[in-house]
């Protein structure tokens, strides 16, 4: 589940409230996923709604507010490239 939005937010940058309406969460299992995305620095906030872009994970102004917008963080980039490469690589074998 944390890979979904992972991998949905890697394609462009939207509120939580989108994020959890267009994959069909639940609303409790939503935030009880992303709150480990934002603690884990995978997802960050936007500079628009006051976001630094710093890993500052749930200490970001926009953790856990599903109304503003969400993005994927270089950290949550580099999960998900590392994520590629080993569902390359087990593909292969």
């Amino acid at each position: 589940m944390e890979l979904t939005i992972l991998q949905f937010l890697s394609t462009q940058a939207v509120t939580g409230e989108d994020v959890c309406r267009i994959l069909g969460f639940e609303s409790k299992a939503f935030r009880l996923i992303t709150h480990e995305l934002w603690k884990n620095e995978l997802i960050q906030g936007e500079v628009a709604d006051g976001c630094c872009c710093a890993p500052c994970g749930s200490m970001c102004v926009s953790a856990m507010k599903i109304n503003r917008v969400w993005r994927l963080s270089t950290k949550g980039q580099l999960l998900l490239k590392i994520a590629s490469l080993e569902n390359k690589a087990f593909d292969a074998a």
